[in-house]
């Protein structure tokens, strides 16, 4: 038994009682998410200076210790964690969800 297996009994529980949609919408968002998690090795050392984002944006980047696309996009994985970020406004988040779309459309 492996430190999961409590998670995985939990959510086998949960959603036992799911009629096929639910299933169908579960596993759609689940494999969304499973390639979203999924970042390229390379671009763990990949500057994200290379992606030619605004001043703003990149600094606000640098100063919370995102300096590889890899990192940026593991990141936001859970858009919350971008969001919170330390000097991110509207316009640099904006900037920010359209570049990780772009990236995740090559991938």
């Amino acid at each position: 038994m492996d430190r999961y297996t409590p998670d995985i009994i939990q959510i086998q529980r949960s959603i036992q009682y799911f009629d096929v949609d639910k299933c169908k919408l579960l596993l759609g968002w689940l494999a969304d998410h499973i390639q979203a998690m999924e970042v390229d090795k390379k671009q763990y050392k990949i500057s994200i200076q290379q992606l030619k984002l605004s001043a703003r944006a990149t600094n606000v980047l640098l100063n919370n210790n995102i300096v590889t696309i890899g990192q940026l996009l593991h990141k936001a994985v859970n858009w919350d964690e971008i969001r919170v970020l330390k000097g991110a406004g509207e316009k640099v988040l904006t900037e920010l969800q359209q570049k990780v779309n772009e990236l995740r459309a090559i991938n």
